[in-house]
């Protein structure tokens, strides 16, 4: 029986300590790798995706419209 009381009691005090501690957590600044060399770059990326996106929409809407009346 003094075995698992030990065992509870450390996974308590172990699961206070973290509550206790999780404020800290909040503040933690996560930095990530930034793939584009200045935030302009990364904006001219977006719209050239969005740009052939809407070419692509546009190309496969001809291709119905020809068929369609073909």
């Amino acid at each position: 029986m003094g075995k698992a009381v030990r065992k509870v009691t450390k996974a308590f005090v172990h699961g206070l300590m973290r509550g206790v501690s999780s404020p800290a957590d909040t503040f933690i600044v996560n930095t990530y790798a930034y793939p584009h060399e200045s935030e302009q770059e990364a904006m001219r990326g977006d719209w050239i995706r969005v740009g052939n996106m809407l070419k692509d929409a546009m190309k496969r809407i001809d291709v119905q419209r020809a068929t369609e009346t073909g």
